[in-house]
């Protein structure tokens, strides 16, 4: 018997979780690659957390993240899982104010966020595996050169876990003939 969701799933959520499961990101150590580009997310937008999630069955883990203590978060309190659903920047002012996210822990208790905005990371087969977000204390908007930024950078990460894919394929092939010769 499956237990109902408290979150949005995607209409593809279990070929999303397998492309999650072959991207071999989840639970690895922190990459330097990632770390800029969270760092650059949050210097540029001026935002005081910038995070790199991923989104598997029960949890939103931090791949990368900037000026946040926690690694991962319960499903059920992720922003991201909107997110993930659309190809462009998901964003909201005040999450204290918006009924799907008033009640939220990280809303309602400390670290009491207000703003949010995030952008999907893509797998090289289309599937949104997280986000690139941003994260403040204090309501905001984002203007269109901040969107336009936030998604162009969750488009480098995204590149990023692209060359990560086609890396392992490589050594795949190298291994492979390897044996073969």
């Amino acid at each position: 018997m499956e237990l109902p969701v408290s979150f949005p799933l995607a209409a593809n959520e279990s070929q999303r979780l397998e492309a999650l499961d072959r991207s071999g990101l989840v639970d690895t150590a922190p990459e330097a690659a990632f770390d800029r580009l969270t760092w650059l997310a949050s210097q540029n937008l001026h935002m005081p957390v910038a995070l790199m999630t991923l989104l598997t069955p029960t949890r939103q883990w931090f791949k990368s993240r900037q000026g946040l203590k926690l690694t991962q978060t319960p499903r059920s309190w992720a922003f991201c899982n909107h997110t993930v659903l659309q190809k462009d920047v998901f964003a909201v002012n005040d999450l204290s104010r918006e009924t799907l996210f008033a009640d939220n822990p990280a809303v309602a208790n400390p670290p009491n966020f207000r703003f949010y905005a995030g952008a999907p990371i893509v797998d090289p087969d289309g599937f949104a595996l997280g986000s690139l977000c941003v994260i403040d204390y204090q309501p905001r908007a984002l203007d269109a050169t901040q969107a336009q930024t936030l998604l162009a950078l969750a488009e480098l990460v995204s590149d990023e876990v692209r060359l990560r894919a086609v890396n392992r394929q490589w050594r795949w092939a190298c291994d492979r003939l390897e044996r073969l010769a």
